[in-house]
């Protein structure tokens, strides 16, 4: 598979910086992401496109004593400083390099994944195998969580700094998706910012024999 595509970011610290700056709003925001995927303790979740291990790490706190979190990203320099920060602040999380497309897991293995402002950095062919993927390493009845950049319109529209590498369509392709590759109880929502969209699903139930 050739990833030339994938949009990567490799600049970690600064990356890490900016998203510090929404401070309690960012805080907020992870913590509803959470909830919406109904992240509890006991769980085995996946982060995929963690980025430097923020959300993953709100995943851990709730998901303690007994379960685990895994997060995975594509550039290398993401996952040195979520791996740094996680041992700083003593939170098990278990941080590799991955792409999305093709994750180390076996079949089955997670009650959650989360892939949040991330599908839109996997090239454009590899999208739905990304989507494919994260429905294969999910338990059956598991959840998913994606969140995209909406376009929006007016006050509520995507930010104009924001327009050059976030696809304002990227929400609607994301949930077209999520529904190709088997996903059931598909819903979408704007959040707060009324840009960025969150998509939730599950995976379907084991048949019964």
């Amino acid at each position: 598979m050739n990833h030339d595509h994938d949009r990567l970011i490799h600049w970690a610290r600064a990356y890490d910086l900016v998203n510090g700056l929404f401070g309690r709003r960012g805080k907020r925001l992870r913590e509803t992401f959470a909830d919406d995927l109904g992240v509890q303790a006991g769980d085995r979740v996946l982060d995929v496109g963690c980025g430097t291990g923020r959300l993953a790490m709100t995943f851990a706190e709730r998901v303690a004593p007994t379960g685990t979190v895994a997060g995975v990203d594509a550039a290398a320099e993401m996952i040195e400083r979520a791996t740094s920060r996680a041992r700083k602040q003593q939170v098990p999380v278990a941080f590799q390099v991955a792409f999305a497309q093709r994750l180390p897991f076996p079949n089955a293995t997670f009650d959650a994944v989360a892939c949040t402002l991330a599908l839109h950095h996997v090239a454009e062919d590899d999208q739905q195998t990304a989507v494919q993927e994260m429905h294969r390493v999910l338990k059956p009845e598991g959840r998913l969580l994606i969140a995209e950049f909406d376009q929006g319109h007016g006050p509520h529209a995507l930010p104009r700094w924001l327009r050059p590498s976030a696809p304002g369509h990227m929400a609607e392709k994301a949930r077209q998706l999520v529904d190709a590759a088997g996903f059931t109880a598909v819903t979408s929502r704007p959040t707060n910012p009324s840009w960025l969209r969150t998509i939730t699903a599950r995976k379907e139930p084991k048949p019964v024999p």
